[in-house]
């Protein structure tokens, strides 16, 4: 059984199901009657669908996921299975990426004069942006000035990016990524 319970009750259920049937006759195999659903459901503090799901689990049979899926033999179960999940390869390779673009931002980001990055970061690279009128009032300036100072700083970020990627992977790579 792969899933046997979340919580505290479920487990509780789990482990004392079985004794409990025993406790009230209830060992024939199949759906319990309503009232000893009830009883167990009660004596356990978890719901009656709860305890009719788990009897049912409790009562399906093994099955292999080596197990043929049909008479003839062709296919098992297990080729149904499919992990969603990235393989250790494509792990490293987006990780070692993440790493290279963060190393390029972090060097381009040293083109920028105090100012545009400061504006840059809060306005573009912060979960909670702050406002233009927020910039504006830091740096006594008007809010249509601050917006052109951020996109002049992106400007200047998206070049630098763009020489950095240039001088280490060559120009064949910016043309991939436009594609």
């Amino acid at each position: 059984m792969v899933k046997i319970g979340t919580t505290a009750a479920q487990k509780k259920l789990f482990f004392n199901l079985r004794r409990m049937k025993g406790q009230i006759q209830a060992m024939d195999e199949g759906d319990m009657r309503p009232e000893q659903v009830e009883h167990i459901a009660t004596k356990l503090g978890v719901t009656e669908t709860e305890v009719i799901s788990m009897n049912r689990r409790m009562s399906a049979g093994d099955h292999s996921l080596n197990a043929p899926m049909r008479a003839d033999g062709d296919g098992e179960w297990q080729d149904w299975l499919v992990d969603e999940t990235p393989d250790q390869e494509s792990l490293v390779a987006e990780n070692e990426e993440l790493t290279q673009r963060r190393d390029m931002l972090a060097e381009a980001m040293t083109t920028l004069n105090e100012r545009e990055r400061h504006i840059l970061t809060e306005r573009r690279l912060k979960d909670n942006p702050k406002t233009l009128e927020d910039l504006s009032k830091v740096y006594d300036i008007s809010r249509e000035r601050v917006r052109q100072i951020e996109v002049r700083a992106f400007e200047k970020l998206q070049k630098a990016m763009r020489n950095a990627a240039i001088q280490k992977y060559g120009a064949g790579i910016l043309e991939d990524a436009s594609n």
